[in-house]
C-alpha cells in the first residue's frame, strides 16, 4: 500500500475514534442501553421498551432531585403536546375549565363556557358533569388522560356525554374543535362580555393587570394591554404576579425592559462552575419608563416572576408588596427526547438579580436564610392558611365569565362571598401609590 494512503487510512482511524469518543462521553450510557437489551430480551416478564424508558429518564431525574434540584423533569410523549400547548399559549380545544369534584371524583364544568369558542353556543353550562369524552368514561380518568380528550387538531369533533346539574337526563354534545388562545394578562374582574376589566372600580386610575403565567406571547400581550390603559388614561398599574409560576425567561427579561432605562442590568445566568452563562440589560425602547408601578408578590410567586419583581425592586423602579417568594432562582433547558416526542427539562443554570444575589431557596433552607423576593419595608402583607384559601375563593368566582342574566341572586340582606372579601395586598398597593405619586 502506498505510504500516502496508508497515512490518510491512519488519519480515518483516528478521527474515527475521535468521533466514537467525543459522542459518547459517558462511559455508564453503553451500561445502559446494554441492560436495557439485556431486559428486552431476557427478562422472564415483557415489559414495553417505552415503559422502561419512562422508567428510566424518572429514575435519573429523581437522583437530580435527591442532590437538591426539585424542577428538573422528565415529560412523558403523553404530556409533551400539552406541556408545549402551555408555552406556546394556544390549542386545539372548545373553550371551557374543568376540574374533579366530589368523592369518587366526577369532572365538572366550571363557569360559563369562554365567549366566542365552540362551547359558548352549545348546550354546557356552569357546573354540568362530563359523563364521556367520545364515549369513554371520565370515571378514572387523571386531568392529563382528560386534557388529551378534550384537545385535539382545531376542526376535529368531540362527543362529551353530559349530566346537567338540574338532573336531566344525560345528553350527548357534539362539538367541533377550534383554536383556544390562552391569555397570560387578565385583570380585575369580567366584563359583561367576558373580556377583562382592568381598572379598579373604585379607583379607576389605577389598573390591577395580573400576570398569570409567562409565556411565548406574554409580553406582547401585556404591551397591548398598558398601551391601551394609558390612552384610556390610567395613571398607574398595579403588576400582579401572585401565585404566578413563572415560564419562559425571555418573556420576563422584555417585561422588565419595558420599565427601564437602557443599559441596567436585568438578570444574570451563571452555570455550574459559576461562569456567567448569560447577560441581559435593558435596550432603553421600553414604552413605560415613567408609569408608576407597585408590584404583587406571595408563597408562590416564582421564577420568572421573581425575576420581574427582583430586578424592578433592585432598581427602586417600584414598590414590593404582599409577602416573600417562592424562591425558585434556577433556569430550566428544554431538551428534545426521542426526536422531540418527549421532553427532559433538565436545570441548567442559576439566575442572579441585579443586585448580585441568587433568589433560590435550597430545599435546606429555613426562614432565617436570605432567599426569595421580600417585600419593601412596611410593605409586607402576610395572609394565613384561612385568608389565602378566601383571597383563592375570591379570585375563583370573580374570574369566573357569567353573563348578566345568569349571575345568581343573592337572597335580601344577603352579601356574595366574592364581595365579602378584602384584598388587603391589593388595597396597599393603590393606597402606596395614590400617596408616592398623588393621583387621586
Amino acid at each position: 500500500m502506498p505510504q500516502r494512503n496508508l497515512l490518510i487510512l491512519m488519519i480515518g482511524v483516528v478521527i474515527g475514534y475521535v468521533c466514537f469518543l467525543c459522542g459518547e462521553p459517558n462511559t455508564f450510557a453503553r451500561y445502559v442501553a446494554r441492560s436495557l437489551t439485556q431486559i428486552h430480551s431476557g427478562s422472564l416478564e415483557h415489559v414495553p421498551n417505552q415503559e422502561l424508558f419512562n422508567a428510566a429518564m424518572n429514575g435519573m431525574v429523581d437522583v437530580l432531585h435527591k442532590h437538591g434540584d426539585e424542577h428538573s423533569q422528565f415529560i412523558s410523549r403523553d404530556d409533551a403536546d400539552p406541556f408545549r400547548a402551555e408555552m406556546r399559549q394556544q390549542f386545539g380545544g372548545i373553550g371551557v375549565r374543568i376540574h374533579f369534584q366530589g368523592n369518587p371524583p366526577q369532572l365538572v364544568i366550571v363557569g360559563t363556557p369562554d365567549p366566542g369558542t365552540p362551547a359558548a353556543g352549545s348546550q354546557i353550562r356552569a357546573g354540568d358533569h362530563v359523563l364521556a369524552i367520545d364515549d369513554r368514561p371520565t370515571g378514572g380518568m387523571t386531568m392529563s388522560d382528560v386534557l388529551h380528550a378534550m384537545r385535539g387538531d382545531p376542526g376535529q369533533s368531540v362527543r362529551l356525554t353530559i349530566e346537567h346539574v338540574a338532573g336531566e337526563r344525560p345528553e350527548t354534545v357534539a362539538l367541533v374543535r377550534d383554536v383556544i388562545v390562552v391569555d397570560s394578562i387578565l385583570g380585575d374582574r369580567r366584563t359583561a362580555e367576558g373580556g377583562w376589566e382592568f381598572r379598579l372600580a373604585e379607583n379607576p386610575e389605577i389598573a390591577q393587570v395580573r400576570i398569570a403565567a409567562f409565556g411565548n406571547k406574554t409580553a406582547d400581550e401585556l404591551a397591548r394591554v398598558l398601551t391601551k390603559l394609558t390612552h384610556d388614561g390610567a395613571q398607574a398599574a398595579v403588576l400582579d404576579l401572585r401565585d404566578n409560576p413563572g415560564g419562559a425567561l425571555d418573556a420576563a427579561v422584555a417585561i422588565c425592559d419595558m420599565f427601564l432605562p437602557t443599559g441596567l442590568a436585568i438578570v444574570e445566568t451563571r452555570g455550574r462552575d459559576g461562569t456567567v452563562r448569560a447577560r441581559y440589560t435593558t435596550s432603553g425602547k421600553g414604552q413605560f419608563q415613567k408609569l408608576p408601578l407597585a408590584v404583587l408578590v406571595n408563597q408562590n410567586s416564582a421564577s420568572a416572576s421573581e425575576i420581574v419583581a427582583a430586578c424592578l425592586q433592585d432598581h427602586h423602579r417600584a414598590a414590593i408588596i404582599g409577602q416573600r417568594s417562592y424562591g425558585k432562582g434556577t433556569v430550566q433547558q428544554l431538551i428534545p427526547i426521542e426526536s422531540g416526542q418527549s421532553l427532559l427539562k433538565l436545570t441548567s443554570a442559576s439566575y442572579w438579580r441585579p443586585s448580585g444575589k441568587n433568589i433560590h431557596r435550597r430545599p435546606d433552607a429555613t426562614d432565617a436564610d436570605d432567599w426569595g423576593v421580600s417585600p419593601d419595608p412596611d410593605l409586607e402583607i402576610a395572609l394565613d392558611d384561612k385568608a389565602y384559601e378566601a383571597y383563592v375563593k375570591y379570585r375563583d368566582d370573580r374570574d369566573l365569565f357569567q353573563p348578566p342574566a345568569e349571575k345568581p341572586m343573592a337572597t335580601p340582606h344577603e352579601k356574595p362571598d366574592a364581595d365579602a372579601f378584602t384584598d388587603r395586598p391589593l388595597h396597599s398597593a393603590v393606597d402606596y401609590l395614590r400617596d408616592k405619586f398623588s393621583i387621586n
